[in-house]
């Protein structure tokens, strides 16, 4: 089942995925703001989970990018990731 228009299926549904990662992490950053645009926490340990918990969000959708270009370029140029 590892064809490449089913890798190209599987690259183009993960592309919603990215895009909703991105905008949940702007949303998160945006309603920290306060008055003088400057991001605030309550604690230290709302800004540690914060910085943990939207840095694994980017570095996962910087991933899956990596991903979704790998099988659009498979799906495009077959003769080049042919491994025979």
């Amino acid at each position: 089942m590892e064809t490449s228009e089913y890798n190209l299926l599987i690259s183009l549904a993960l592309i919603p995925v990215v895009i909703g990662l991105q905008i949940w992490v702007r949303k998160r950053r945006l309603g920290r703001r306060n008055e003088a645009g400057q991001q605030e926490f309550d604690s230290l340990a709302t800004t540690l989970l914060s910085a943990i918990i939207e840095g694994m969000a980017v570095i996962s959708s910087l991933i899956l990018v990596i991903w979704i270009m790998g099988g659009i370029l498979r799906y495009l140029f077959p003769v080049m990731f042919n491994a025979q």
